[in-house]
């Protein structure tokens, strides 16, 4: 977000476009290799880490850890495409992605998956969807349409020249102020290094 802010300040939009693209190949490799170690690490070796006298425990958290190789790779990339807008002063956006993927998806999934598809069994031996797995699936469902509606938002409606001008003016307008405005924002930062001074 900041180095992606700071380009487009300095009027310079094939960089930001650059960083942009930079920074979410590099979050999908470092995400991806991280739930690529989670999904080959023997499942029930990180339960086994905290719960080492509990052999039902350990097997019902080694259920989920596939369902979290998947969330890590999807949220690793989202973070990047949220850092991006965030970049580009469109913080806006996100609100409605995330009430739809978490509120609107995620979360129903989740409790359909958890408590009504199996009578809220937390262990079935005819489906893999139950219980916690259920819950977990419903979040990861909800993580990558926030990831997808992310990337179509970043991708589809970023236009870097515009965003650049964006930038400039939101900075003209806070160089060109009124001396009054200016010397009371100065006091008001004096007064809060006085405040934490103390």
């Amino acid at each position: 977000a900041t180095r992606v802010g700071n380009l487009l300040g300095a009027g310079r939009p094939a960089g930001a476009a650059w960083a942009a693209k930079v920074s979410v190949f590099l979050a999908g490799i470092t995400s991806g290799l991280i739930g690529c170690v989670l999904f080959l690490t023997p499942h029930g070796f990180l339960p086994s880490l905290f719960a080492p006298d509990e052999p039902d425990l350990i097997l019902q958290a080694s259920r989920l850890i596939p369902l979290l190789s998947l969330y890590v790779s999807a949220d690793g990339i989202q973070s990047a495409l949220n850092g991006i807008i965030k970049g580009c002063g469109r913080q806006v956006v996100t609100m409605p992605i995330v009430v739809f993927a978490y509120w609107i998806v995620g979360i129903p999934l989740a409790y359909y998956l958890a408590f009504v598809h199996h009578d809220g069994v937390m262990l079935c031996e005819d489906s893999y969807f139950c219980g916690d797995v259920g819950l977990v699936t419903g979040m990861t469902v909800g993580t990558w349409v926030h990831m997808l509606l992310l990337g179509a938002v970043v991708v589809g409606t970023t236009n870097w020249e515009a965003e650049a001008k964006k930038a400039k003016e939101r900075v003209d307008v806070g160089t060109h102020e009124s001396p009054a405005r200016k010397r009371r924002l100065s006091e008001d930062a004096v007064n809060a290094v006085d405040i934490f001074s103390i």
